[in-house]
């Protein structure tokens, strides 16, 4: 048959369209649930297959194909091309007993998972094993399912005895630890390089707080370069890590819903696994605005890491933390920026809680270098580390290898101040609260505008005193935040 370019566009569905009154097939043999395959020998798609019945709009000896498909293909119209049902794939058994609850084998579920990335299965019949994934998989298919997922991923290699990462579940508004565990590290002589994410739902995620001081989005080989000059790195993922498993399983996943625990750490650490790392901390925050709720919810998702992590060959250690307040005083790209600065410039208002959970998880890795030996020893490296000025000194060596941004970000010049209804002790502070109002002000997508927290959880505060100040890029942004604000400003004040 010969390639005609269809002016329809499907969007990502690949389509192919086959005349009703064909010379050269019976349209009717490729309908149904499946996909076909369509070649010229060297380059194929796969793709599902509508019938057109109007001769007019294509020939009896063509197949159509959509905007999608034919950019795919790549072939020019007019090429002779070969078309098959995609034959029923080897794991197509292994789906089956997926969904009767059977464990599948290392080798069943890395056909299996590879044939849905080519694209042999309909939306449907993947949905279905997501389903039963979700529902039961056991630890040695979540090691080799990590292990497949890994295998679609552009691989870092390194020259290096070990590499070190951490990893957070994050939702902790302020937690900007990673920006002052990496110097740490770094300073200290490990290589250690960070991948992270922009913020989801939060007011800032790293990478967005990283870019008011450097260039975040960095290619492979640019990473490569600023590790071994600098011995770390603070890079976007969106770049990096990227598995062609996660664009066809989230098409899925996300619409309907779907969530599991196990998929998720299969998914992490076939990054980590990706990234050529090691060595892997996990800082698990349990809170009521939390993934995880309760600490011992967090304490049995962090065994479950370090089990499947030593089937994998890594080290990994998590942790347990509190995540029921915001850390830091900044919340938003470039106030918690602030806060990190003011840590690793020792300067005598930097927030100590802050200071203290990043001084810890660069301790517990420091500990995994023999040099160092043992938990106690991490810790005082770390501390001697960041007040001898070595971590600033290491951060500015990653700024200015990934690019220092001219001038920095600062906060927002539009300002509110949002202040207490009553007078009483500050209780509590709800983070989600307090992420809306700052999103609301602009951020993240705004690196300017954040909130500037004035109390913590267990500060006296009086009626009418300052609870936070709103920075926004824009007086429209600062005064919707305000306004939401009114109606609900985060804080618990006792009596």
């Amino acid at each position: 048959m010969k390639v005609r370019a269809l002016p329809i566009d499907s969007w990502r569905e690949h389509m192919v369209y086959l005349p009703a009154a064909g010379t050269e097939v019976v349209a009717a043999d490729f309908l149904g649930p499946g996909r076909i395959e369509v070649s010229d020998g060297v380059r194929s798609i796969r793709a599902s297959v509508h019938v057109i019945e109007d001769a007019g709009l294509l020939g009896a000896a063509e197949i159509g194909l959509s905007r999608s498909a034919f950019e795919a293909l790549g072939l020019a119209e007019g090429t002779d091309v070969h078309i098959e049902r995609t034959p029923s794939p080897e794991s197509a058994e292994a789906l089956r007993a997926k969904l009767r609850g059977e464990e599948l084998s290392d080798g069943q579920i890395a056909t299996l998972i590879g044939d849905m990335v080519e694209g042999r299965y309909p939306d449907r019949e993947m949905a279905a094993f997501l389903v039963a994934a979700t529902r039961g998989l056991t630890e040695r298919e979540v090691v080799a399912l990590a292990r497949t997922r890994a295998e679609f991923t552009d691989r870092l290699a390194w020259d290096e005895p070990m590499v070190v990462d951490k990893h957070s579940m994050g939702g902790i508004p302020g937690s900007r630890i990673t920006m002052i565990v990496v110097p740490l590290v770094a300073a200290h002589g490990l290589a250690i390089p960070k991948t992270s994410s922009r913020a989801i739902t939060q007011a800032s995620g790293t990478a967005d707080a990283m870019e008011t001081l450097a260039r975040v989005d960095l290619p492979a080989n640019d990473v490569r370069r600023v590790v071994e000059r600098a011995r770390g790195c603070v890079a976007w993922n969106g770049k990096l890590n990227h598995s062609a498993v996660d664009d066809v399983m989230n098409a899925i996943t996300r619409p309907l819903g779907l969530d599991s625990t196990r998929w998720s750490v299969a998914s992490i650490l076939s990054k980590k696994l990706a990234a050529g790392s090691t060595h892997v901390i996990i800082d698990l925050p349990y809170g009521p605005q939390t993934k995880l709720k309760t600490h011992q919810e967090a304490a049995e998702l962090g065994a479950l890491f370090e089990r499947i992590g030593a089937g994998l060959g890594l080290v990994v250690e998590a942790h347990a933390t509190n995540g029921e307040r915001p850390i830091g005083r900044g919340v938003g790209p470039a106030l918690e920026a602030r806060d990190v600065l003011a840590v690793l410039d020792n300067a005598p208002d930097a927030p100590n809680d802050l200071r203290d959970k990043a001084l810890f998880f660069a301790g517990r890795i420091l500990a995994w270098d023999p040099a160092v030996g043992s938990e106690e020893a991490g810790q005082a490296r770390a501390r001697a580390l960041l007040a001898s000025g070595r971590a600033r000194d290491a951060l500015d060596r990653i700024v200015e290898e990934q690019g220092r941004r001219q001038p920095p970000v600062l906060p927002g010049a539009h300002t509110r101040v949002v202040k207490a209804d009553r007078s009483g002790i500050v209780t509590g502070v709800d983070g989600w609260i307090i992420a809306g109002v700052a999103r609301r002000a602009g951020a993240p997508s705004d690196l300017r505008s954040g909130l500037d927290l004035k109390v913590a959880v267990g500060d006296a505060v009086q009626a009418g005193e300052p609870l936070y100040v709103i920075h926004a890029g824009s007086e429209a942004d600062a005064a919707a935040a305000a306004g939401l604000a009114q109606a609900a400003h985060g804080y618990r004040i006792g009596g």
